[in-house]
């Protein structure tokens, strides 16, 4: 028996050396995450008790725990954005998350965008109050400070690490992100010199190795590493993407750049290996590791997550444990692909809960002010927030209000071009839109790219002089605001856009939103290129489609077809049988109609809508709720 325990020994250790046998030289190993943006908790889709099964810190700990104790040479990093995004940003400001990557032994974190939402003096505050018991090294180089000097006690444009015996220099970029709110700090754009110099004062103090953290986005990513030599690794962040594996950019001087990305909100921790030997560094692996309700927490942070929570319920109410809605489906961000339709579903279904909220003839928002989706299945309140997170609003502690305006068709034309005015530089201004339709081009140039004739608010051309009513948030309105747009009879509304949303989705119960055509893209590369492009000839018969929504508060649309040239009537009776309104009557092409009906004057209640064409007659119920 003792001489087989030897062996078996004997075997353990050569299996060990074995597995740990890497190329000659120092074999490194980079853990990663990155735009977390305060998902201390699981994400969902939820299991049956509401419990999230995506994501989670303490998760997301156990993993980073045992590849820093089994991996060789470990140096774990965040890439930014660890501010604004749910409710324990909004009751802790990202306090408590830096101090558990600081108990984690983060090697490096670079300044996010997002980290200066709430201003620079905010920022700072929160650094003081999470590193009262030492730092985590937090590195942008592209940051001018001189106007706000304090934060550069936290803040330096680089570290150097020795690994070893190597010597790893880490710098950060920041991006110069137009909604961001750094003043008096300055994020410059001169991104390439700024890269240029400091790998090169890094070099002079004798960094063997170059790492990058990159809150940038892919596509400057990749461009940085094409262009400026010396970088080995650019971890990245921003877009959010995961990339499985690192994607590897030929850089000058024809050595590689390794870029890699983790996703978002704890969803995955990134590793990366590689060995440096002679001036070189080669990869040997890189993955994604996905942190799920399969995932073992670290006890200690789930029990510090129990504790947060108490207080965010204290404060918010019960957002963990009340359903109330349920989504039939993920409600994304993504339209079909090479499809005309570039309304999102989550656009759609947050511009119609700000209608839902203050009965007004359109709403505008944009993708940059939604974050999450809605995942399918049961909806909790911290699901809605972390749609519409952004903001801060000192009274309530929530996010951005609602507010209500006037504004003439010229002007919401000009508002529009705005949004589109970014195509192909950031996705973020572009326009999510309830009771109005258009199309545009993109090829055109910036300014031209609506197409006016196609502007129609509730069915009807929109009229340059005319004034509507619109809700947006005061975010946004603030934005259209300082570009130049002019906006009329403003009327904060102190609804908060998580407010109309959960109310909404409350409402709805069941949430099954998706790209409907709203807004249409008539350019060549999309397969339906405009309304009347598809096919008249595949309408066979009259239909009359339920409206929706229903219930509804104070607007409605209702959809229906005809097959050939009728003269048609779309009428509304209440209960007792009574017609209150008339929607359409005269004489329709073949085709598809939607016509919205307003009900702000009329009482709560049952009515009916019937469709007459020809001989064709049909009604359909719908309730009006206020």
């Amino acid at each position: 028996m003792k001489q087989l325990k030897n062996l078996l020994s004997v075997v353990i250790v050569l299996l060990f050396f074995a597995g740990s046998a890497y190329p000659q030289g120092t074999t490194i190993t980079l853990i990663h995450v990155n735009d977390s943006h305060s998902h201390l908790d699981a994400s969902a889709p939820r299991d049956k008790n509401l419990n999230g099964t995506i994501g989670e810190i303490s998760r997301a700990a156990s993993v980073i725990g045992y590849l820093k104790a089994t991996e060789p040479n470990p140096l774990f990093f965040h890439t930014g954005d660890f501010s604004v995004g749910d409710f324990f940003f909004n009751s802790y400001f990202g306090v408590p998350e830096l101090q558990i990557l600081q108990s984690l032994g983060c090697d490096g974190m670079v300044v996010g965008n997002h980290e200066f939402d709430l201003g620079p003096s905010t920022l700072e505050g929160v650094y003081s109050a999470a590193f009262t018991n030492g730092s985590v090294p937090v590195v942008s180089a592209n940051l001018d400070m001189s106007g706000y000097p304090s934060l550069s006690n936290f803040i330096s444009p680089y570290t150097i690490k020795t690994v070893s015996g190597v010597k790893v220099g880490i710098f950060g970029l920041t991006i110069p992100d137009p909604l961001s709110n750094p003043s008096p700090v300055v994020i410059n754009e001169n991104i390439p010199e700024i890269a240029y110099a400091t790998i090169a004062e890094m070099q002079s103090l004798g960094a063997e190795v170059v790492i990058c953290l990159s809150h940038l986005g892919y596509a400057l990513d990749s461009t940085l590493a094409a262009n400026i030599p010396g970088i080995n690794v650019i971890i990245g962040a921003h877009d959010h993407y995961a990339f499985a594996q690192p994607k590897q950019v030929m850089s000058p001087g024809g050595a590689v750049t390794y870029i890699c990305q983790a996703g978002c909100n704890y969803e995955y921790v990134g590793e990366l290996k590689f060995t440096y030997y002679n001036g070189n560094v080669t990869l040997n692996s890189g993955q994604l590791i996905p942190v799920t309700n399969q995932t073992p927490p670290v006890p200690e942070i789930e029990a510090i997550l129990s504790q947060l929570k108490q207080g965010i319920v204290a404060q918010f109410g019960n957002v963990y444990n009340s359903k109330i809605g349920t989504a039939v489906k993920d409600i994304g961000k993504n339209t079909p692909e090479n499809s005309s339709k570039k309304d999102s579903p989550i656009g759609n279904l947050v511009t119609d809960a700000y209608r839902y909220k203050t009965g007004t003839s359109i709403a505008l928002t944009a993708n940059g002010l939604m974050a999450d989706i809605i995942h399918h299945g049961p909806v909790v309140g911290s699901d809605v927030f972390r749609t519409v997170c952004y903001g801060f609003d000192t009274v309530t502690g929530l996010g951005f209000n609602l507010v209500k305006f006037k504004m003439s068709g010229s002007e919401l034309i000009k508002g529009l071009e705005i949004g589109l005015s970014m195509i192909g530089i950031s996705d973020d201004f572009f326009p999510q839109v309830s009771g109005i339709k258009f199309k545009y081009n993109p090829e055109n140039p910036p300014g031209e790219r609506v197409i006016i004739a196609s502007v129609k608010v509730d069915g009807e051309r929109i009229q340059p002089n005319k004034k509507y009513s619109v809700t947006a948030n005061n975010g946004l309105l603030g934005i259209l605001i300082s570009m130049g747009v002019m906006a009329e009879n403003i009327q904060v509304t102190n609804k908060a856009e998580y407010t109309a949303l959960k109310d909404f989705i409350s409402h709805l119960k069941n949430v099954n939103y998706k790209s409907e055509g709203r807004i249409k893209n008539v350019s060549a590369k999309c397969s339906d290129i405009n309304e009347e492009a598809e096919p008249v000839g595949e309408i066979k018969t009259f239909k009359l489609y339920n409206n929706y929504p229903n219930p509804f508060n104070p607007s409605t649309t209702i959809k229906f077809e005809i097959p050939y040239s009728e003269t048609v009537t779309l009428k509304i009776y209440n209960s007792l049988g009574q017609e209150v309104a008339k929607l359409t009557d005269g004489r329709l092409t073949a085709g598809t109609y939607e016509f919205r009906w307003n009900a702000s004057d009329f009482s709560s209640g049952v009515y009916f809508y019937q469709l007459q064409a020809g001989n064709f007659i049909e009604t359909k119920k719908m309730i009006l709720v206020k």
